[in-house]
């Protein structure tokens, strides 16, 4: 499965999976992701998904940068990010993640690594409610928590850090944002360390490390 996030001044606005071959992206109502953004023309750009998935401006006014550089048609690759107007959108291959995460090493290497320290991974905790004790693991590059509609935050994955951010766009969420260690969240994303404490939608959820 590829996907797009859809990022604001640093908040996660939406996630959009791309199983569409033609995935629009502009300012009015028909397209498939719309921007509410002056700069953006009103069919601004498309996603094609053929044997790969490409980027292509369609004719807009102020162009389609990709990773820094403008581009009339590209290939996408996993990470990649497209810049819109004021909007990032982040290509997301689940193929090439899994890819990633499967290490193939020859014997040797794996016989100097046999004694090496195992990669750290983090989750959150429920700590209340019905599903007190479960973990949410934090394998994905951004993971959502929270109700849609209710309260929503995203822990997004930037190197081997967290951080934490409130998804905006709804009302509920700017009126009313999840806290991180008892402090309400803003715009900007949060870095997360270990034994932090995340309240969302009603839950209370611990952050850190997991025990293989």
């Amino acid at each position: 499965m590829a996907r797009i996030i859809l990022t604001h001044e640093g908040a996660v606005l939406k996630e959009y999976d791309l199983t569409k071959e033609r995935t629009t992206i502009g300012r009015k109502p028909g397209n498939d992701i719309k921007l509410d953004d002056p700069t953006v023309s009103g069919r601004h750009a498309v996603i094609l998904m053929l044997q790969n998935a490409y980027i292509e401006d369609a004719g807009s006014t102020n162009g389609v940068i990709l990773n820094g550089k403008k581009i009339t048609r590209r290939q996408l690759n996993h990470g990649d990010i497209i810049r819109i107007g004021r909007h990032e959108l982040k290509y997301i291959d689940d193929n090439a993640v899994e890819f990633e995460s499967t290490v193939i090493i020859s014997p040797e290497k794996a016989a100097s690594k046999a004694g090496s320290a195992a990669p750290k991974r983090y989750a959150v905790t429920i700590m209340n409610g019905p599903k007190a004790g479960e973990s949410i693991p934090l394998a994905k590059p951004y993971t959502t928590l929270g109700k849609p509609g209710v309260q929503v935050a995203v822990v997004a994955r930037r190197g081997k850090d967290y951080y934490l951010m409130p998804m905006s766009g709804t009302a509920a969420s700017n009126e009313n944002p999840p806290s991180l260690n008892g402090i309400p969240l803003t715009g900007q994303s949060q870095l997360l360390n270990e034994g932090d404490t995340i309240e969302v939608a009603g839950v209370t959820l611990k952050y850190g490390m997991v025990e293989e």
